[in-house]
């Protein structure tokens, strides 16, 4: 929820693009983006040359394809180009769908999805955010090569498919207008703050696991969220 104007939205959007941050998760965002259209592009040309092949098959082997041959060609043609980047396209990310997402796959499928509810956040918790994306960033590698069946990544799976779109959800599940109502000293805008800087920092916590080959570790010792405002700011 945003607790300004426009214009104090349109100056903080500006810093954001500017920072070093910003542009950071801008130059990943434009990677994705090329990297569909790489895969588009190759699908493409994969359908188009089948249907080339076999218009010259049937032509050599069956009969002359003719004018309508022809235009069956250009028209099948036309359908791959039309067809093959609707059935590329990629799915925005859910919890759902997240929780399932290959574990070399989920931190940019995480960092997508968080980035499109950024606007919904308040404005001290955004920051954080783009802290959390740029930690999933750095984590990716590392779990590329990490065993899925392995504790360590049911750990990091359950923080980074779980715990943080429960988070954010139940966040957003709270009407608008109280998520900045304090009750019982806090609260949703703080507690859905703190709970962003908790898994900002077990992300720091377990990449330098990671990196130090402390598997037992990442799996054994894992501090769990404590996020309570989910079912009180709820009533």
């Amino acid at each position: 929820m945003s607790d300004g104007g426009p214009l104090i939205e349109h100056v903080d959007a500006l810093l954001r693009r500017l920072s070093p941050e910003g542009r950071e998760q801008a130059r990943r965002a434009r990677q994705r983006r090329w990297q569909r259209a790489r895969l588009i592009a190759r699908r493409l040309l994969v359908a188009i040359a089948a249907i080339l092949v076999a218009a010259a098959g049937w032509g050599a082997f069956v009969s002359p394809l003719g004018v309508e041959g022809v235009m069956l060609t250009v028209a099948a043609m036309i359908v791959a180009l039309v067809a093959v980047p609707w059935l590329s396209r990629a799915p925005s990310p859910t919890p759902e769908t997240l929780v399932r997402t290959d574990l070399a796959r989920m931190p940019a499928q995480a960092e997508a999805w968080l980035a499109a509810r950024r606007a919904a956040l308040p404005r001290p918790a955004r920051p954080i955010a783009d802290a959390i994306g740029d930690r999933l960033a750095a984590i990716a590698p590392q779990l590329a090569t990490l065993d899925p069946r392995a504790p360590a990544a049911a750990a990091i799976r359950k923080l980074i498919g779980e715990e943080l779109p429960d988070l954010v959800s139940g966040y957003q599940r709270v009407p608008a207008a109280l998520r900045p109502l304090s009750r019982n000293g806090t609260s949703p805008d703080t507690q859905l703050t703190e709970g962003l800087r908790t898994v900002q920092g077990e992300l720091e916590r377990m990449s330098g696991l990671l990196a130090s080959g402390d598997l037992d570790a990442l799996a054994t010792q894992r501090r769990y969220l404590d996020i309570k405002y989910r079912d009180d700011a709820a009533r």
